[in-house]
């Protein structure tokens, strides 16, 4: 595609959070701007103020508008306030000539936000999906009314919306649970030069000889980390060199430091930006994802595996579309005996973990890298910009 097409256009993201909030999403939408940007668009990003930020922020990628919300739940699940300075922004951005819109996350109020938008002001939009199950805070009743609450939303988003894409077909699946047929999947990725510009980088030190086993994520029980932490330390107890290193941060942070203070072979390190994540990745052997959250494609996958790390992961979102075989990792069941074995197939055979390490980075650079997702989703920019026109 060349990149004079393209000239000029501006997309304009809805984004339930943004960097500086760090999860996959965020940096799935980090990402496809810097190569939608590349290729020759101007990126606008509309998303919430979880945090006190300024309302407006413009680098050399993307110009960004945060939205007010009211301070219960945002750093959960943000909610608009659509007081004056709401009104203020959302008039600012119809005078932008926005040309598409993309709308991240089906369940967030943005997106009900964007679809509106680009109702009223007759422009072309679309949804990329990044759940595969209902959004879960852990508490049946809370989970319940909430499960109502998507549905409904949902219901009314498919007003103003009519194209979904996921990213990842498990993604894909569970639209259909909202009567919603996906378009196509504009997957996960990561950058193919990922390996060879932190193939040198470390970011642990005196750790020679030992076995580096990795959790980087959010720390919050739906991912998994209670377990891991206990199948590690069941597994240290018959194994010698290992370091359990978990970078992140949340509100069970403090509770796991207190809890495995005594144990000095587990490091938590807290929450790092993506050059530490990805030299933390360069030094390790076994990076363990154990979520029991409605997952799209997780981006630590993705940037552990094209980093050489073996993989231990749930089956949750597409995972298993990337790890759709054991020489290319493996997938644990949700409990912690079989995370532990996991873990341990590749302790007991370091043959298997070294074949993993190059196989899966063989996949990823083949299958999952931003320069065939980014055309992919310019493609689709184009076709609905030039339907309209």
């Amino acid at each position: 595609m060349k990149k004079s097409k393209k000239k000029n256009k501006t997309i304009a993201i809805f984004t339930g959070y943004y960097l500086p909030f760090l999860g996959g999403i965020e940096r799935y939408t980090e990402k496809l701007i810097k190569h939608l940007n590349h290729l020759g668009y101007n990126i606008i990003i509309v998303t919430s103020n979880y945090d006190n930020l300024k309302e407006f922020e413009q680098n050399e990628y993307y110009s960004i508008y945060r939205l007010p919300v009211y301070s219960l739940f945002c750093k959960r699940y943000p909610i608009i306030k659509k007081n004056k300075d709401y009104k203020r922004i959302l008039q600012e951005l119809s005078t932008k000539q926005i040309d598409a819109i993309i709308c991240n996350t089906r369940f967030h109020l943005t997106s009900l936000i964007g679809g509106k938008f680009a109702k009223k002001y007759n422009i072309p939009v679309l949804a990329i999906e990044h759940g595969s199950n209902h959004f879960t805070v852990n508490n049946k009743i809370l989970d319940f009314f909430g499960q109502i609450y998507e549905h409904l939303l949902t219901n009314h988003l498919k007003r103003y919306i009519k194209s979904y894409y996921g990213v990842s077909e498990r993604c894909n699946k569970w639209l259909k649970h909202f009567n919603i047929d996906a378009k196509g999947v504009f997957y996960n990725s990561v950058e193919k030069t990922a390996y060879d510009k932190f193939k040198n980088k470390t970011y642990l030190t005196n750790n020679k000889g030992k076995t580096i086993i990795t959790y980087a994520g959010r720390l919050i029980k739906e991912k998994g980390i209670m377990e891991l932490l206990e199948a590690y330390s069941n597994i240290s107890k018959n194994y010698k060199n290992l370091l359990l290193v978990i970078a992140g941060d949340g509100p069970l942070l403090d509770q796991l430091k207190e809890k495995y203070h005594n144990q000095k072979d587990i490091k938590f390190v807290g929450k790092l930006n993506y050059d530490e994540v990805m030299a933390l990745y360069n030094n390790t052997d076994i990076f363990v994802y154990p979520s029991m959250y409605p997952e799209g494609l997780p981006t630590s996958i993705l940037e552990a595996g094209i980093m050489k790390c073996a993989i231990v992961a749930t089956n949750r979102g597409g995972t298993i579309e990337v790890i759709n075989n054991e020489k290319y990792g493996r997938i644990a069941q949700e409990t912690v005996e079989d995370i532990e074995r996991q873990i341990c197939t590749y302790l007991d055979n370091n043959d298997i973990m070294i074949k993993c390490k190059e196989n899966i980075q063989q996949r990823i650079n083949e299958e999952f890298t931003w320069d065939v997702t980014a055309n992919k989703i310019a493609n689709v920019l184009e076709e609905i910009i030039n339907e309209k026109n």
